[in-house]
């Protein structure tokens, strides 16, 4: 018996799996299941069809772009015992991510009795009630619940943790190559890279440490909530991402511990992103933060022929030089865009008028530390030393919002900054990784919750959700495309898109025959298992043996 908390966190789950989609193994067939049912007048299981087509269409779009593979073959062949198989396994876990469960413990509740879902991974209605082995229950001191599941949640963690990194790395970089082979992506990618800590406490195996500064309001008598600075140690990993700007989708990821540098690893998930993409799409521009700010990076990545944008540090001799040029050259104008913005509904509603003022800087010669060797160059004394120039956007006025002289934001690119909006709307879009990608995922997906507190756990749970959000992205554009051919009377393979679903649902059944399952329309299974339905035979003008005949036809 749920209670009232369980049943929210149910509906919300069935909501979520309803936008992120299903998962199955039983293989879908119509004319077997007709035929069982017209001969045996029987079937195995039979559920209402609301959301289960989603699994079914899901399914399809993994089985066409050539994922599902993949997925078989993360079998590590480390089970002593095979009641139940590992890829059944696999599918549960991945149903947790897709559903947004928090907690594993979570699992029993919202998934594991769930005899639909749990059909979709291959158990029978006896396996969810009684589970799929005796062991443990001897040993109950407490009544077994009434629903059992097929599994223990403690299985499912020990058993899917098996997963090598290395494993489950490929495994992310297969899906976005096959989501690329589909042209999901545009042809000429802009792309960013960002860094983002996964935050662990000292329990967790294999984790980094870090010594960090943060700022805490103070407590205390006539500390009217004052902030202080205090060192904290930070436990856990750091997660590198190349982020497609236009798609929202994570191209390439990097995991390491929390005390390694930013720009330790950016070039290396660039070369990733660019190998996942590659033919069908090419990495042309990136912006990263002021944490990768890397000379010897900038630089290797200039020489790979990408544009690149980058805010320097406030205090940087570079910074200063480009401030001092936009104000005193007057070979450099200023440009002003204002945008029009809206604040409030109805009567209260106005529009603000936001202007943001800039200034280009070509050539920019102090960036001495962008070269080969980067900060470390000890040539750039020398009489016949000759720098290297970048351009540079100057931040005069960013929103109605004047900065004080000397606290001008500086980007720094390779890009002409003829017109500097142009490097300014290229690195705006950078935030979008931040929101969009790491946020998202830590608030909706859960991403800090591992199956095991080790890091093996961390490295499963962080690929595959950046895997299953992958797909999913893929998934639902594929269904919009499939939708727009459809509306024109062209050709599609998508028959039952999302925005129709309910309507194209409406009466019909999934029945269970063995490993098979077909979807029906209600009457037509009543009718194919000979029970007569006769207002409906009467209006549709139609009999058990044209039905069957519908379904297997004479050869």
């Amino acid at each position: 018996m749920f209670n009232l908390t369980t049943m929210t966190a149910r509906d919300q789950l069935q909501q979520t799996l309803c936008d992120r989609l299903f998962w199955h193994t039983a293989e879908r067939d119509e004319a077997k299941v007709a035929d069982y049912l017209f001969h045996s007048r029987a079937m195995n299981t039979v559920y209402a069809m609301d959301e289960a087509t989603l699994f079914d269409s899901f399914f399809n779009y993994l089985q066409e772009i050539g994922v599902f593979p993949f997925l078989e073959n993360l079998d590590p062949n480390k089970q002593k015992r095979n009641n139940v198989n590992f890829f059944q396994i696999l599918l549960v876990f991945l149903m947790k991510i897709t559903g947004s469960i928090k907690m594993m413990d979570q699992m029993d509740d919202l998934l594991l009795s769930d005899e639909l879902l749990m059909a979709m991974c291959g158990f029978n209605a006896y396996q969810v009630r009684k589970g799929s082995c005796a062991r443990g229950v001897k040993l109950r001191k407490e009544q077994p619940p009434e629903i059992r599941g097929p599994l223990c949640v403690d299985t499912i963690a020990k058993h899917i943790v098996t997963i090598t990194p290395k494993r489950i790395e490929n495994l992310f970089n297969n899906c976005i190559k096959q989501l690329a082979k589909q042209r999901l992506f545009p042809r000429k990618i802009f792309a960013a890279c960002d860094a983002t800590l996964y935050e662990t406490t000292d329990k967790f195996k294999g984790c980094g440490s870090v010594r960090k500064k943060v700022r805490v309001k103070a407590r205390g008598y006539r500390k009217n909530g004052e902030l202080k600075e205090v060192s904290v140690t930070l436990y856990g990993w750091k997660i590198w991402a190349v982020y497609e700007i236009k798609s929202g989708i994570p191209l390439a990821v990097k995991i390491d511990k929390i005390q390694k540098p930013d720009n330790l690893h950016i070039l290396g998930v660039l070369e990733q992103a660019k190998e996942n993409v590659a033919p069908f799409s090419k990495i042309v521009s990136l912006v990263i933060d002021r944490g990768f700010l890397d000379g010897k990076v900038l630089y290797e990545i200039d020489q790979q022929g990408l544009e690149f944008v980058i805010p320097l540090k406030r205090n940087m001799e570079a910074a200063k030089d480009a401030r001092q040029l936009a104000l005193d050259s007057e070979g450099l104008p200023p440009v002003s865009r204002e945008v029009d913005v809206a604040h409030g509904y109805g009567k209260s509603r106005y529009i603000e008028k936001l202007t943001t003022t800039l200034v280009g800087v070509p050539d920019l010669m102090t960036c001495d530390w962008f070269n080969p060797q980067g900060s470390k160059a000890n040539g750039t004394t020398k009489k016949d030393y000759e720098p290297i120039p970048l351009n540079a956007v100057v931040v005069q006025k960013w929103d109605n919002k004047t900065p004080l002289p000397g606290k001008e934001v500086v980007f720094v690119t390779n890009i002409d900054v003829k017109d500097p909006f142009l490097t300014f709307d290229r690195y705006d879009e950078r935030s979008l990784i931040e929101n969009k990608l790491f946020r998202e995922l830590k608030q909706n997906w859960h991403l800090e919750y591992p199956p095991k507190k080790t890091k093996e756990g961390v490295y499963l749970q962080t690929y595959m959700t950046m895997a299953i959000k992958a797909l999913t992205t893929g998934f639902l554009k594929w269904q919009k495309d499939q939708s727009k051919l459809e509306t024109r009377g062209k050709h599609s393979t998508w028959k039952m898109y999302r925005q129709k679903l309910k309507v194209i649902n409406r009466n019909k059944l999934i029945v269970f025959v063995g490993d098979h399952f077909g979807i029906f329309p209600s009457h037509e299974v009543f009718l194919l298992a000979n029970v007569p339905v006769y207002d409906v035979e009467k209006e549709l003008d139609i009999t058990r043996d044209s039905i069957y005949a519908k379904y297997c036809p004479k050869s």
